[in-house]
């Protein structure tokens, strides 16, 4: 299926992840978080049928199991006690903390899967390369760190299997020892490429002067009306942040989860917001369907 968010101007494209990850960060309560993410799983299906996603599944549940488990042993605050191991508590909001914390940093995960989809290093460099040359390569090379640490360490597994050497067969300290020669490799790997690259920047004298684009992109009308769109939405979510609403308060006690008419507000430009990708592509399907 033809991207057709992908065809906005690079501004709109990164103002919308920007502001994704951000609300995620601040929106802290169970019904934003699990519907933000919801709507980002539909994003990510539309985008590439969730074959990113599916590339990190493991990571993602068990990143969202360690913290939920996790968060309950080293905190025990909280009032509503769920139950005692010995003599340490386990409290339900330890719990949805934990829970919430996991959502939210799965969320961000899944948004720069989808981001890397959409937004190629070429649309980021025509951002920022004007401006600030520096920040550009280096938010690039940092939006790109981990997928590409990710598809060296398949390729070193490979090459370690065929030696006979692997992390998932043996005993344990031989495992432990396999694994650390995967970092090893994997780190002079990644930094021999850092000098290679940054040298050929060097080379071609990148940041001396003005660089030009290989690729132009020109505002036009939707442009304009998304970022206006996205602009209002995000100042008004905000907007009722900062006067407390779209927030669950956990400790020192947990306050109801009942959504206040302000917090209802809320939560309408929250969706809103993030379902703009979505409104681009139902939109374009309906414009296909009628000229059909």
């Amino acid at each position: 299926m033809e991207n057709r968010f992908a065809r906005f101007h690079p501004l709109v494209s990164f103002l919308f992840y920007a502001g994704s990850v951000s609300l995620l960060i601040l929106m802290l309560h169970p019904i934003f978080l699990g519907t933000a993410l919801v709507i980002i799983v539909l994003i990510n299906f539309f985008h590439d049928r969730l074959s990113g996603l599916r590339r990190w599944k493991f990571f993602l549940i068990t990143s969202f199991v360690l913290m939920i488990i996790l968060n309950p042993l080293f905190n025990e605050r909280g009032r509503h006690l769920l139950f005692e191991a010995g003599t340490h508590r386990v409290t339900l909001e330890a719990v949805v903390y934990g829970g919430m914390n996991a959502i939210s940093i799965i969320g961000v995960i899944a948004l720069f899967v989808s981001y890397n989809v959409v937004m190629t290093p070429n649309k980021l460099l025509f951002l920022f390369a004007k401006i600030l040359p520096q920040f550009a390569v280096l938010l690039m090379l940092t939006l790109r760190f981990i997928p590409l640490m990710r598809r060296r360490l398949e390729e070193i597994s490979v090459v370690q299997r065929s030696k006979g050497f692997s992390v998932s067969h043996g005993k344990w300290n031989r495992r432990v020892r396999t694994g650390m020669l995967y970092v090893q490799t994997l780190l002079t790997y990644s930094l021999e490429e850092a000098i290679q690259t940054a040298d050929s920047m060097k080379a071609r004298g990148y940041g001396m002067s003005t660089r030009s684009s290989y690729e132009y992109y020109k505002f036009r009308s939707a442009d304009v009306l998304a970022i206006i769109y996205l602009v209002i939405l995000l100042s008004l979510i905000i907007s009722c942040r900062a006067f407390g609403y779209g927030f669950l308060t956990v400790y020192p006690v947990m306050e109801a989860w009942k959504l206040s008419h302000l917090d209802t507000g809320a939560l309408t430009c929250y969706l809103m917001f993030l379902c703009f990708p979505l409104f681009v592509e139902a939109g374009g399907w309906f414009r296909w369907r009628l000229s059909n």
